[in-house]
């Protein structure tokens, strides 16, 4: 099979001819359609997931079952799956209570520790695999695993967006930002989409969102004025000092501000008489369960919610795909054709 090997980490990947992989007890083998590529497997080939090299990156996998290994009910050859990319143990309390990504156990992540997509097949532990609906093009699927599933958690579990809320989205012309602005209108919200890439602020009016300009807007000024008291929400996908200040301002009474994006060494000073008065909650996001990959899809299939993957790279020109997510220059996903 071809497949793009890293060979260190922060270096180039280039393909390479390897045998196909056999699917171990309790694993299943499954012939990769495409793979999504974003800033979390540009952080896996800087090493900043942790895990090895050399190694095949990718996670963002939709493709269909080519065998299973012994020991494997649930899947049969042809399935359409795609993926957690988390190798969480599926039997602690968390795993149990459907936590998953916040297993205390978690071994790591597909296409760090284990061999990813970024190849013409996977193996993978059965436990992650999600069955993809008919409707949903496989070359999207493993986006919506990831870019749409995240956004899914935050409005379902952590901003709890209720029809009508107001709601902000901080760097909402990234691969995840883009879907979470879709997904935050599926929930019912009034979206406010801050962007400040000139090319981004383009495209998200191209899609009738509601935008500002933060690069020559008063972001948190128009959430005032839009909202007459603040908003019920905000989404960081950012993660700065900048971001997070201005999100938290930006909250009215019984607000919640999420943080998805992170960059090192960020900091956020909050007065807790905020927190007690005005009920502020300040919570983070960290990626969703396969229960909430399989609801996303179900999103993605009805037409709820767009999947945008405006560029689309051939694995062989894989590299070229990386450049471009490093370079911060695709609005939406990114799509690696391993076929």
């Amino acid at each position: 099979m071809r497949a793009a090997v890293l060979d260190e980490f922060g270096g180039t990947l280039r393909l390479e001819a390897r045998p196909v992989p056999e699917p171990g007890p309790g694993h299943v083998l499954v012939e990769v359609v495409a793979c999504g590529a974003g800033l979390t497997v540009e952080g896996a080939r800087m090493g900043h997931l942790g895990g090895s090299a050399p190694r095949i990156l990718g996670h963002e996998y939709g493709g269909r079952v080519a065998a299973v290994g012994p020991g494997v009910a649930r899947w049969a050859e042809g399935d359409a799956v795609t993926g957690s990319f988390y190798l969480f143990c599926g039997a602690c309390p968390l795993c149990s209570s459907g936590r998953e990504t916040l297993c205390p156990n978690l071994a790591g992540y597909v296409g760090a520790h284990i061999d990813g997509a970024f190849a013409e097949y996977i193996v993978v532990p059965e436990r992650n695999l999600v069955a993809v609906p008919d409707g949903v093009p496989l070359d999207l699927a493993g986006i919506v695993a990831d870019a749409v599933a995240t956004p899914y958690h935050v409005a379902a579990q952590r901003a709890v967006i209720k029809p009508g809320d107001r709601v902000v989205v901080v760097g909402a012309g990234g691969g995840v930002g883009v879907h979470m602005v879709e997904v935050a209108r599926a929930f019912g919200g009034r979206v406010l989409a801050v962007e400040r890439d000139a090319g981004k602020v383009a495209r998200l009016r191209d899609l009738g969102y509601e935008v500002v300009d933060a690069a020559h807007d008063d972001w948190p000024g128009r959430v005032a004025e839009a909202t007459g008291g603040g908003a019920d929400a905000v989404v960081d996908m950012v993660g700065s000092d900048a971001t997070l200040a201005a999100g938290l301002g930006a909250l009215g009474v019984g607000g919640r501000l999420v943080v998805v994006g992170l960059q090192p060494g960020a900091t956020i000073t909050v007065d807790p008489a905020r927190l007690v008065f005005g009920e502020v909650v300040l919570t983070g996001n960290r990626y969703a369960t396969r229960a909430e990959i399989a609801a996303s899809l179900e999103l993605v299939r009805t037409g709820a919610v767009r999947c945008v993957a405006e560029t689309r790279v051939p694995l062989d020109r894989v590299q070229e795909a990386m450049d471009i997510v490093a370079g911060n220059g695709a609005f939406g996903r990114v799509v690696v054709e391993c076929r």
